[in-house]
């Protein structure tokens, strides 16, 4: 289920909650909010970004233990380990 975020439509705002946005776990399908909960003003709904949770130098130390190696290219041709 994506986050939305909900911001005043109404910039001049000065509500907490409009200004910094109300995030909401929401299906797809759920009608969106149509009023800030705290000051009562129309609100618009936008997507947040999302991160995977995914650590490169995770993947990188758990492929080391396993006797992995990783290599950088240099050039056409050209590679380098790394480890």
């Amino acid at each position: 289920m994506p986050i939305y975020v909900y911001r005043a439509r109404d910039k001049t705002c000065d509500c907490d909650c409009c200004r910094t946005g109300i995030e909401v776990l929401q299906r797809a399908g759920d009608p969106p909010l149509a009023k800030c909960p705290q000051c009562g003003r129309e609100v618009e709904k936008s997507i947040s970004s999302f991160s995977l949770g995914i650590s490169r130098t995770g993947l990188d130390q758990r492929a080391r233990e396993k006797g992995m190696h990783k290599l950088k290219r240099l050039g056409e041709g050209e590679y380098e380990k790394v480890f």
